[in-house]
C-alpha cells in the first residue's frame, strides 16, 4: 500500500532527476528508489503522467523523455526556445551531426575506451560531417527517393552546412572560440552538441575542441537507443556510407601509387 511518505519521497526523487536529468546509485534518494517498489511505483506513474521514462542502469538513474520526434526526443520548439535554432533546416542539421558523432563513438568497448579517454575532436567531426553530407547529395542526385526513403532533408542540411557557415575563425592569439563564432561549422557542432553537455552525458572541452563521451552516454545508448528501430537504422545508413567513403578513397591512393 502506497502511504503518504512513499508519495513524499518518490516526489522528492522525481523532481531531483527533472532537475539533473541523471543521478548515480550512491545518491540517498536513488537508494530509497531502488529498496523500496512503492516508491518506484511512484516516481514510474509521475514519469508516465509527463510523457518521461525512468531508466534504471547499473551506475545511473536516467530520466528521458517518451517523444520521437528525433534521436533524443528533443522537439524542434524546445531547440528552437533554448539553443537559438531558429529555422527548423538547422535542428535537422543538428540531429545529424549528433548521430555521426554516435556512430564514431558507438562501437565495440574497445575503441569506446579510446574515446572515452582521447574524445572525439571538432576537426574530426567537421570532417565527417562533411564527407557525409557530400557522400549523400551525390546519392540524391544519382538515386531517385533516396531522402524520402531515409527521411533525412538531405538537400536543404547539404546547403546550409556549405553555404551557412565558414569553416572557422581564430582570434589574434591563434584560438578558435567555437561558444562566440555562430556562423562556423565549428561553432554550430557546439551549438547541435549542447543538448548531450546539458544531460551531461558528454564533456564538450571547447578548449581542447574534443568531445568526450560520458559513461552515461553509453549507459543511455544501451538501454534505451540500441532497441530503437529509427537509431538502429540511421547508424547502419552513416556506418555503409563512412565505409564506401573509406573504400572510394582507398582506390583513389592505389591509383596515385599510394
Amino acid at each position: 500500500m502506497i502511504t503518504h511518505e512513499h508519495l513524499q519521497k518518490g516526489s522528492e526523487v522525481f523532481f531531483s532527476l527533472l532537475e539533473n536529468k541523471i543521478l548515480p546509485l550512491t545518491d540517498a534518494r536513488v537508494y530509497s528508489y531502488m529498496e523500496e517498489p512503492e516508491i518506484r511505483e511512484v516516481v514510474k506513474a509521475m514519469a508516465q503522467g509527463a510523457g518521461l521514462r525512468i531508466l534504471d542502469t547499473r551506475e545511473n538513474l536516467h530520466i528521458v523523455s517518451q517523444a520521437r520526434d528525433s534521436i533524443f526526443a528533443t522537439s524542434y520548439t524546445h531547440m528552437k526556445s533554448k539553443y537559438k535554432l531558429d529555422r527548423k533546416k538547422y535542428f535537422y542539421l543538428a540531429n545529424i551531426i549528433i548521430c555521426i558523432y554516435l556512430a564514431e563513438i558507438d562501437k565495440e568497448n574497445d575503441i569506446r575506451v579510446r574515446w572515452e579517454e582521447e574524445g572525439v575532436t571538432y576537426y574530426k567531426l567537421e570532417e565527417q560531417v562533411t564527407k557525409v553530407l557530400d557522400s549523400w547529395k551525390t546519392r540524391l542526385d544519382e538515386e531517385d527517393g533516396f531522402a524520402e526513403e531515409w527521411g533525412i532533408a538531405v538537400e536543404e542540411i547539404y546547403d546550409i552546412w556549405n553555404n551557412d557557415f565558414s569553416m572557422y575563425k581564430e582570434s589574434k592569439t591563434g584560438d578558435v572560440d567555437v561558444q562566440r563564432n555562430k556562423n562556423t561549422r565549428l561553432g554550430f557542432i557546439y551549438e547541435a552538441m549542447r543538448p548531450l553537455a546539458d544531460q551531461k552525458l558528454i564533456i564538450n572541452n571547447v578548449n581542447e575542441l574534443k568531445i568526450i563521451p560520458k559513461i552515461e552516454l553509453y549507459e543511455r545508448l544501451n538501454y534505451l537507443y540500441h532497441q530503437r528501430d529509427r537509431y538502429k537504422e540511421i547508424m547502419d545508413l552513416i556506418q555503409r556510407t563512412e565505409e564506401g567513403i573509406a573504400d572510394a578513397e582507398n582506390n583513389r591512393n592505389q591509383d596515385n601509387g599510394l
